[in-house]
């Protein structure tokens, strides 16, 4: 069960983005092959994640594009395709827990550079920064 704290983060993060800092190019490149990674792996996700730093689309099953995530330097932007109400159910859970994803992503890659086990030369210990605190649950 999710504190208020919690749903008003998960809520923000969905309609004006997460708050991180992308030092570079490569930096935004080793997040979004992370991030792709988590979303593969997460059985509970069926739709996939598909692009590079210009944009990701999020699809569902069949390949139909139903929502997006921008990186920009100093936030990560998500936004839906089609009308909220037209969603289908697994898109708009799917929607959820690919933001939830990326979270999980920010929090992975700060713990490799905290750990110094970073698999990546491009995420260094200064490309990405992201404050999860704020959540509530991590401090």
């Amino acid at each position: 069960m999710l504190d208020d704290k919690t749903k008003t983060f998960l809520i923000r993060a969905m309609t004006e983005g997460i708050e991180c800092k992308f030092q570079n190019q490569d930096a935004k490149d080793y997040f979004i092959y992370k991030l792709q990674d988590v979303v593969e792996k997460n059985k509970k996700i069926k739709s996939s994640v598909v692009g590079d730093s210009d944009g990701l689309l999020m699809e569902d099953s069949y390949g139909s594009p139903y929502g997006m995530i921008k990186l920009e330097d100093k936030v990560v932007l998500f936004a839906l395709l089609i009308p909220e109400p037209d969603l289908t159910n697994d898109q708009s859970v799917d929607f959820g827990r690919i933001v939830l994803a990326c979270l999980s992503t920010f929090a992975m890659i700060e713990t490799e550079q905290m750990l110094g086990k970073d698999a990546n030369a491009y995420a260094n210990n200064e490309s990405i920064k992201f404050n999860i605190s704020k959540i509530g649950l991590i401090t």
